[in-house]
């Protein structure tokens, strides 16, 4: 079972988060379990040191260099490879 809680962001963490979230091709509810996973997995330091920003800059990076997807053209192509006959 999970349990939903509420984060208050100022408007500037807010955009931050939503920009960062952006470069990642993320919704920002997920950049932001993430980082609070990271935070209590104690296998990343704070999200505002330098190692927690060079893992993040890395995701970044790597998100890039993929095509954006075309979500629906990837559902047509399922359809259709499931059935053949129409």
């Amino acid at each position: 079972m999970t349990r939903a809680i509420t984060v208050r962001l100022d408007e500037a963490d807010q955009a931050a988060l939503e920009k960062q979230a952006d470069q990642l091709r993320i919704r920002p509810g997920t950049l932001a379990r993430i980082l609070v996973h990271a935070g209590l997995g104690g296998d990343v330091p704070g999200v505002g040191s330098e190692n927690a920003r060079t893992a993040l800059d890395r995701l970044v990076r790597r998100s890039q260099q993929r095509p954006p997807a075309d979500a629906v053209g990837l559902v047509t192509d399922a359809r259709i490879a499931l059935e053949p006959d129409r």
